[in-house]
Parts: structure tokens; C-alpha cells; sequence
């Protein structure tokens, strides 16, 4: 079967379709919950001792513009996406809070990069790993650029845990239709060890909203336009089922929620 993820061929599609992934991708900075798991995660770092950090998969560069909010980080950001509109519209949000000046926008293949080995201090892989046709080769990568010394931090949805209440037969077409790796953190020890990294922390969230829907609503909302893109359902069906969604979310009685984890891996050089 062809590649399906749409999240993973941002590079492929048509600008309407992009500029939703990306509205998706710049809502997630609206949701508390999200945002304390990527302030927790950030905390857990040293980030005095990076100067020179390298983001793969950066979308729009939410979690690189919290990075260069924390004041522990004095550094500077190479933030590399797949995708040229993704890029732009990152460039152009930055440039907008300030953050031009400490941060490089280039597209690049996380997969194949094109940086000689121990270029950067740390590397964050945010939500990138699930997407992306050889997340092994994504890992050796960034064990590759990275300084001894230097860390790799993957943070990623287990979306095989992910669910809508009752239907698993519409769980699975959006698994199917925007996940090309629902699992791939479960292998993250194994993938981190044959590359070379020790694995030094750990952290796991669930992030489920019962009664009413905070997080999942630009999910939700981008549905009707990328399940069908993906070809995992029909425009009508999956209308009819974001309607019911945004009803029970009015309702009271919305369900949803998967886990996330972050883990971090050291070059030992």
C-alpha cells in the first residue's frame, strides 16, 4: 500500500491542504494540557549547556519558539521541515514574536540530512518520528549530528492508543489515514540502543478529555478535510462524524484521548 500519512508528505500536497495541517499544528499552543507536557519535558533538559540546537519535523515552530522562551536557553535553533510552506509560515510566525534572529529555517529530509556529524548540541524530535516513512534512519541521524556528549530528545503520540468513544472502525481509519508509525515509540529503547544512544529519562502522559473537547477540536476540525485527502473515508462520512463529535462535546458527553511519551538518549560518543 502507498504511503498514506499526510502529516508525513506535508511536501506533496496542495497548499489549501497544508494550510490546515498547519492551523492544526499552530492550535496545539491554545491547549494547556498540551503545552505543560512540552513545558515539563523542556524543564527536564540542561538546556544551559545547548548552544546550538537542531529541531527536525518543526512544522511552524511552536515547540521551537517555547524552547527560546525558556531562560535557561541562550542558544540558537536550526529548525528543519520537509515542507516549504510549513517553513514559511514558521519563518513568518517567528519573525512576528521576535525570534528571527536566533533561528535558522531550512528544508531538509529528517532522514537524509545533510549536516556533518557532531554539528549540534542537542536535537529534538517533536511529533515527527509517527510520521515519517523510516523513523530508524530519522534516529540515526540525529544520533549522528549530535556532539558526544550531546542529547537526543524524541517526543511523540502512541497513537495506537488513540480513540473517539465507541467507533474503533473510525479509530483505526484515522490511525490509518494520519499515523504512519501508531507504535514506533514502543521501539524507541531498541531504536535509541542500535544507534547508539543511552537512553538517561523517561516520561509518559495520558491525554484524554471526557465531557467536553479542548485539545481535539482542531483535530476534529481538520478531519473533513484530511481523511478524505489520505483516501481513508469519504467526505460525507467523515463529516457526519465530526458533527457528532462536536455534539457530544456540546453535549457533555465527548471521549477522547491517547498517550504521549518523551524520551531522551545521550551520544556517549
Amino acid at each position: 500500500m502507498s504511503f498514506r500519512d499526510v502529516y508525513g508528505r506535508t511536501h506533496q500536497l496542495d497548499a489549501p491542504t497544508v494550510e490546515v495541517i498547519a492551523t492544526r499544528l499552530e492550535a496545539r499552543s491554545n491547549s494547556d494540557r498540551y503545552m505543560d507536557m512540552l513545558h515539563q519535558y523542556l524543564g527536564a533538559l540542561d538546556l544551559t549547556a545547548a548552544r546550538d540546537v537542531l529541531a527536525l519535523g518543526c512544522g511552524t515552530g511552536v515547540e521551537v519558539r517555547e524552547l527560546l522562551r525558556q531562560p535557561s536557553f541562550a542558544g540558537k535553533v536550526t529548525a528543519v521541515d520537509i515542507s516549504p510552506i510549513l517553513i514559511e509560515t514558521g519563518k513568518r510566525v517567528a519573525a512576528q514574536q521576535g525570534f528571527a534572529d536566533r533561528i535558522q529555517w531550512l528544508v531538509d529530509d529528517a532522514q537524509k540530512l545533510g549536516f556533518p556529524d557532531g554539528t549540534f548540541d542537542m536535537v529534538i524530535a517533536h511529533t515527527l518520528i509517527s510520521h515519517v516513512p523510516e523513523p530508524d534512519e530519522v534516529i540515526r541521524q540525529a544520533a549522528r549530528v549530535v556532539r558526544p556528549g550531546g542529547k537526543v530528545v524524541v517526543f511523540d503520540g502512541d497513537y495506537a492508543t488513540l480513540t473517539f468513544g465507541t467507533d474503533p472502525d473510525m479509530d483505526n481509519k484515522i490511525i490509518s489515514a494520519l499515523i504512519a508509525n501508531p507504535r514506533v515509540l514502543r521501539r524507541l529503547p531498541t531504536m535509541f540502543k542500535d544507534a547508539h544512544l543511552k537512553l538517561v529519562d523517561s516520561h509518559g502522559w495520558a491525554l484524554t478529555e471526557i465531557g467536553h473537547a479542548d485539545f481535539f477540536l482542531a483535530a476534529l476540525q481538520s478531519f473533513s478535510v484530511l481523511l478524505p485527502k489520505a483516501g481513508a473515508e469519504t467526505p460525507e462520512r467523515v463529516d457526519a462524524f465530526v458533527t457528532g463529535q462536536l455534539r457530544a462535546s456540546e453535549g457533555g458527553t465527548f471521549f477522547a484521548g491517547y498517550n504521549f511519551y518523551v524520551m531522551i538518549g545521550e551520544q556517549a560518543g
